[in-house]
């Protein structure tokens, strides 16, 4: 079926059956975004005025002509509704506009009364897919200098859909709250905070979330990030209510979570024809940027706080220059639970991070866990804003690996061709600011990847580049490996070398636990039998 897709959250986008048409003026674009949004014709004299506010009337006619001819053309002769005195838009089933998809998934919490909770499941998923389906504001990036009326009516449009975004955020918090399902309810919470960082009720509603959440640092943290943002901003203090909050979290009096309503628990009912039959591709992925459940995050951790304590120095002292963090070790010693504790710390301090981790049996699969860290990345709330720091030429080079990042930016520049000179180095350093645009926050990002005794070749030399970088460029990059002979684990010792000549490097290599700390390990346990071993 030929199909017409209308993308204006976000930069503009118009696709016909596919592929970006293409027209030699932005006042088409202005043009079909009006008449996709109003959603009924309107008359040549008011589109004529809307568009060329300055010109005599004669010569907006004539210039609406001439635009309305190029738009006709690029698609392809079709959807227009063209008369001599108005001109309109087809609506039909083959043209989707995703302001109508966004309006439409929230309509359905709208059609499905919930008197007693804050949604049901069906309503809740309808409102997710309205949040991912809000790239960015509408028309972001784009506007007309000389047509005043249409950049007022634009404004008025991102306001009300800026809204409507903040009321949906505002329902999926409180829905996962009542769920206790704290990471995307903070997810959530961190992105209704984006839309206006002054609002000092969502950054208690953070705090809030995060005790509830048993992340005390974190509500800590986000009081002190409100208090130097009112300062900065307002040169004001936080409100009373907000200092309160933050005493009774030190003081571990926080308020305890509310009650879910019973009505919440049970099932949705079959009975409303009306509502929409959503399930929203990804929904049970799109998991807010925190940090990852630890390795053994039920057992104590024991005998290795030396260890912590230097790596956490060593992620601490970074500077203008990145640090790579390495713990090696044999198998089952631990390594990766010191790793996760550092990255925790990290995030807990307000870095970003992605992660992965390579698999025995995927040395062929070609930049395999890049491939799954980078996805993972993409998959959160924040990945549209933090791309904007990447430029076209590094997400052109990116998307060989990660295809669907010319979704996110239509119009991206071929890459040349892999045969030409410095393609490698150029592709490598278009993953080099993808990377780090995801790890880019308050604190250094960290690129973590576990087991990398495991890598494949080229995700091999693509670390040894990212490492050889660290100059420059403040990040951490994490690595757990074991101390085997492997092919992967010969080439990093040597770049591991390299890096600390250069003075960028820490590493650990973990021992057995002794004696005394595998008892309070097992007591710590509870294990019947087994006592702390005598003073």
């Amino acid at each position: 079926m030929v199909q017409l897709t209308i993308s204006l959250l976000g930069a503009p986008r118009v696709e016909h059956n596919g592929a970006p048409i293409e027209v030699d003026t932005r006042k088409a674009i202005a043009l079909i975004a009006y008449l996709a949004v109003t959603g009924h014709a309107h008359s040549r004299d008011s589109l004529a005025t809307l568009l060329w506010h300055e010109n005599g009337q004669t010569s907006a006619r004539a210039a609406l002509r001439r635009t309305l001819s190029a738009l006709s053309k690029a698609l392809g002769g079709k959807w227009l509704e063209v008369d001599r005195e108005s001109i309109g838009l087809a609506r039909d089933t083959a043209v989707i506009v995703d302001v109508d998809q966004f309006h439409e998934y929230l309509a359905q919490w709208n059609r499905h009364l919930h008197p007693d909770t804050p949604a049901c499941d069906r309503c809740a998923e309808a409102m997710a897919a309205a949040v991912r389906l809000y790239r960015d504001d509408f028309l972001a990036g784009f506007t007309l200098r000389d047509s005043p009326t249409f950049d007022e009516w634009q404004f008025f449009q991102s306001e009300g859909l800026r809204r409507e975004l903040a009321a949906a955020l505002d329902r999926l918090v409180a829905f996962h709250t009542f769920r206790r399902d704290w990471e995307f309810a903070i997810g959530y919470a961190r992105r209704l905070l984006q839309l206006d960082p002054l609002h000092e009720p969502a950054h208690r509603q953070l705090m809030q979330l995060y005790a509830w959440s048993g992340e005390r640092a974190a509500a800590i943290h986000q009081y002190r990030e409100c208090v130097r943002v009112l300062e900065q901003e307002l040169g004001v203090p936080p409100l009373e209510a907000t200092t309160h909050l933050y005493q009774a979290i030190i003081e571990n009096l926080a308020p305890s979570p509310p009650d879910p309503p019973p009505a919440l628990l049970q099932p949705a009912s079959a009975d409303d024809g009306a509502a929409l039959r959503v399930a929203p591709p990804d929904f049970a992925v799109e998991r807010p940027d925190r940090k990852r459940k630890a390795t053994g995050a039920g057992l104590p951790f024991v005998g290795r706080l030396g260890e912590l304590t230097r790596l956490e120095q060593a992620y601490a002292n970074i500077g203008d220059d990145g640090r790579l963090i390495v713990v090696q070790g044999e198998a089952g010693i631990g390594k990766t639970r010191l790793a996760e504790q550092v990255l925790a710390m990290a995030v807990d301090e307000g870095a970003l991070s992605v992660e992965a981790r390579c698999y025995e049996g995927e040395a062929k699969l070609a930049y395999g866990p890049f491939v799954e860290g980078l996805r993972a990345a993409l998959a959160q709330p924040l990945s549209v804003r933090l791309l904007e720091k990447v430029d076209d030429d590094a997400m052109s080079e990116a998307s060989r690996l990660l295809p669907e990042l010319s979704g996110l930016r239509p119009g991206l520049p071929v890459p040349p061709s892999l045969e030409s000179p410095g393609a490698q180095a150029r592709f490598f350093e278009g993953l080099n600011e993808l990377l780090l645009a995801f790890c880019t926050g308050p604190r250094p990002g960290v690129l973590f990847l576990d087991d990398v005794q495991w890598a494949d070749a080229a995700s091999l030399d693509l670390l040894t580049y990212l490492i050889r970088r660290l100059r420059r460029q403040p990040w951490c990059i994490l690595l757990a490996w074991r101390t085997e002979q492997t092919p992967a684990v010969e080439r990093l010792r040597h770049v591991l070398g390299e890096a600390d000549r250069a003075g960028t490097s820490a590493m650990v290599k973990l021992e057995r636990l002794t004696q005394a700390a595998v008892v309070e390990l097992v007591h710590a346990m509870n294990v019947v039998g087994v006592e702390p071993p005598p003073e």
